[in-house]
């Protein structure tokens, strides 16, 4: 039975797999802190986070303050 699940679908070469994903990621552009809200040092501000572009705000990872 394993082998059976295995071998569903068909393999996809890297341009059909674009044409699915809608091509690169957004997050291949992003370059900013990995957090925000947390007072660490390390994590950015809530307002820092707030003042990202929508495309950038599903990267991060961000404290429920900033919500």
């Amino acid at each position: 039975m394993k082998k059976s699940i295995l071998n569903l679908g068909k393999v996809l070469n890297k341009g059909s797999q674009k044409q699915i994903n809608g091509g690169t990621s957004s997050c291949d552009t992003y370059s900013g802190p990995l957090c925000y809200g947390v007072n660490n040092g390390v994590c950015g501000t809530c307002s820092q986070y707030q003042a990202l572009p929508l495309e950038h705000k599903k990267c991060v990872l961000v404290h429920s303050d900033c919500e």
